[in-house]
């Protein structure tokens, strides 16, 4: 199969030969892909939607949120330090969101594996604090 190098790569074919070569479990609907993904003891559910050549990563803390007005806060003053990617409520959860624009096929899946780490790495740094917002307790770092 000849392939023009020009055109950017398909977000899809680069995400799932990244998990397939990292030996990662997932689902596949589609341009979605469900699988679980741990650090730190911490195991959560990520979702990426590859759009085209744009790939969007969705990490869900698994603690149901039962004080939304505490939760909104948090989103906002989380939000206020991370660098790229939003934290957000959805369906009594908090997501963290972050993406990937792919340009070029020879760094495409070392870009999608950066937005999922940079993913896991805000979730894993939050952890104990979104667990405590979304069961209305306080949690001081």
């Amino acid at each position: 199969m000849k392939q023009n190098f020009d055109l950017p790569p398909e977000g899809g074919e680069e995400l799932a030969a990244l998990l397939e070569r990292s030996g990662v479990e997932f689902t596949r609907e589609r341009e979605e892909f469900h699988f679980r993904f741990a650090s730190g003891g911490c195991v959560w559910q990520t979702v990426c939607c590859c759009r085209g050549s744009r790939v969007l990563v969705y990490g869900i803390h698994p603690t149901p949120v039962t004080d939304p007005v505490g939760a909104l806060a948090l989103c906002g003053e989380i939000n206020s330090r991370v660098v790229e990617g939003s934290l957000f409520l959805t369906e009594e959860r908090f997501v963290f969101r972050t993406g990937v624009q792919l340009t070029e096929r020879f760094e495409a899946q070392a870009r999608i594996a950066a937005a999922l780490e940079y993913n896991a790495a805000v979730l894993s740094r939050f952890w104990e604090r979104l667990a405590a917002a979304a069961q209305g307790r306080s949690f001081h770092l």
